[in-house]
């Protein structure tokens, strides 16, 4: 399979603008042979959950819908999803017929003001068969975890497909280039399953967008600008992980 993820800038509230970009990049994923294309978190509105945790994105979903089938690749794009009195951060995969594949909501939210904002998913990701690999939802904060990933992973999934918008900085003391850096690969490792992770970049955001292979490798990152990048994960190079790795059949259940 070969994925493609987008790294660009999303402007909060501009939502057909950023539907244009999200459509071009489908676009040009398609021409370079990609299956599917992950997006970042909560891009089609901008991250901005004080400013946008109202908005209906259904419409939002409906939009992506379209694209995927008008480009004929899959697509994973977060949106806000509201249900009663919740509001919830979610990612969908749309297959390239448009169909709707996966729908996740957040578990994990990340800081005070996605907690005031929006509900927190209380469910993992369900795991689909998509081409020649089970394929999982994560979003964001979700992937700094180690229990939610090895959860998918011991449920079968071979690839997480994570939209995010990590910050530049968590803290005075945390540099968040360390989740691209060293938490992502860490997560394929220690799983043997792979991961796409589609920042958003520009003013306040890490960028370092990162397809990581399941033996850890980087096998395409983004540095801090806009850009499309490519990677192949097939079923041979899962297989292959997990007979040099046995991290998954050497657990002590017994103990833990």
């Amino acid at each position: 399979m070969r994925i493609a993820v987008l790294q660009a800038t999303s402007a909060v509230g501009h939502v057909d603008a950023n539907l244009d970009t999200l459509a071009a990049a489908a676009s040009g994923a398609a021409d370079g042979g990609a299956d599917i294309l992950v997006t970042p978190e909560l891009f089609p509105t901008g991250y901005a959950p004080a400013r946008i945790h109202d908005l209906d994105g259904a419409p939002v979903r409906q939009a992506v819908s379209n694209l995927a089938e008008s480009s004929g690749i899959a697509v994973v794009a977060s949106t806000v999803e509201q249900s009663g009195t919740g509001r919830f951060i979610t990612a969908t995969l749309f297959g390239g017929d448009g169909t709707q594949v996966l729908h996740y909501r957040k578990s994990h939210l990340f800081g005070r003001e996605e907690a005031q904002f929006f509900t927190a998913g209380t469910e993992l990701s369900t795991i689909v068969r998509f081409g020649d690999l089970t394929v999982a939802l994560g979003i964001c904060y979700d992937v700094e975890f180690p229990e939610y990933v090895r959860a998918l992973a011991v449920a079968g999934a071979d690839l997480v497909l994570v939209p995010t918008a990590v910050p530049t900085r968590v803290s005075s003391t945390f540099d968040s280039a360390a989740v691209p850096g060293l938490l992502v690969p860490a997560r394929a490792l220690e799983n043997t399953v792979a991961i796409a992770y589609a920042n958003q970049c520009g003013t306040g955001f890490a960028g370092r967008s990162c397809i990581v292979a399941p033996d850890g490798s980087c096998a395409a990152q983004a540095g801090d600008e806009a850009k499309l990048i490519f990677a192949d994960i097939t079923s041979e190079t899962i297989r292959a992980a997990r007979a040099d790795n046995p991290y998954l059949l050497s657990r002590r259940l017994d103990l833990y």
